[in-house]
């Protein structure tokens, strides 16, 4: 999983909520004091961005479209977030958002590949073969396997304590245990 990579241009694909911050069961991280980081993620992002070329998350937040938020209010905390981020020198190059909700049915709400194709239209010179999604839902790893339909291949990765996906390429308790994993082939290779 990491070798291969080795010097090649590709993007790691995050989702964000039970991936890099806490999910507020039956609501959304509305506003940045509601947003926590889980344990190790932000350390493992400062890892993992030594590692991959590219970062860029990906997330539904039909809140908007049951319009509990604003598309402004995700933005300011996904600045928020980049903020905190650059000062360890970590850059997420972009935040993709769904804002539709579960019904509409568009082509950008995971399990649809619309947020990750898009991204990479814009990016022609990034190889989706060698790209990975990282997320906690069935959702995020059928996104992964659309995206791999449509592109010819890009591996999925799941994160966290629900039921693993039999689908999944590979499996981890939390974005931290990842991290450590890259770290120790990385260390392996040099």
């Amino acid at each position: 999983m990491v070798a291969d990579r080795a010097g090649r241009d590709w993007c790691l694909f995050l989702d964000r909520d039970g991936v890099l911050n806490r999910q507020i069961v039956g609501d959304y991280v509305r506003s940045w004091p509601q947003f926590q980081w889980l344990p190790g993620a932000f350390a493992a992002l400062e890892q993992l961005s030594d590692w991959a070329p590219h970062i860029v998350v990906v997330t539904n937040q039909q809140g908007i479209g049951k319009k509990l938020m604003t598309a402004d209010q995700v933005s300011s905390i996904h600045a928020r977030i980049a903020g905190e981020l650059a000062l360890s020198r970590v850059t997420i190059d972009e935040f993709r958002v769904c804002p539709h909700l579960d019904m509409a049915s568009c082509r950008c709400r995971k399990p649809a590949p619309g947020m990750v194709l898009d991204w990479l239209r814009v990016h022609p010179d990034v190889d989706p073969t060698l790209s990975l999604v990282v997320g906690d839902s069935p959702s995020d790893i059928a996104m992964a396997r659309n995206v791999a339909a449509a592109t010819g291949g890009c591996s999925s990765v799941q994160i966290g304590t629900q039921k693993p996906s039999a689908r999944a390429d590979a499996t981890f308790g939390s974005l931290w245990d990842l991290a450590t994993a890259v770290g120790q082939t990385r260390e392996g290779h040099d």
